[in-house]
């Protein structure tokens, strides 16, 4: 059996480190973190949860999402280009911090990208 990008990623461990490290860069990162900012400690928890589970999920984990979707999550929120690369920067650099191989980030790299369409000005 081959490996899924879930276990290419640490399975649950690894997943629950790489999305810690997100959500920290994107607090640190000056185009993103103003929508952090708007959200009490309790939201931010959530958003950082339903991203570990969106990532195992759709990592080929034995996990079920059950947040919105892409497109509900991000309608109304208007999110510009430039917040959308600063996003997947934060990304690239967490993975790289974390010494994921290059063929594991151009994975997630390319997960992301199929992405933009249901969040960029919604």
């Amino acid at each position: 059996m081959s490996e899924t990008l879930y276990d290419r990623l640490g399975r649950k461990d690894g997943i629950d480190k790489l999305c810690n490290r997100i959500v920290d860069l994107h607090l640190q990162n000056e185009v993103v973190n103003p929508r952090y900012k708007a959200l009490t400690d309790e939201e931010t928890d959530h958003a950082r949860e339903k991203v570990k589970e969106f990532l195992a999920a759709g990592s080929g984990g034995p996990v079920e999402y059950t947040g919105r979707s892409m497109i509900e999550t991000h309608t109304g929120m208007n999110v510009s280009a430039a917040e959308f690369v600063a996003v997947v920067d934060d990304i690239m650099q967490a993975m790289r911090e974390m010494e994921y191989p290059q063929p594991v980030c151009d994975e997630v790299l390319g997960i992301a990208y199929s992405l933009k369409e249901e969040i960029v000005h919604r």
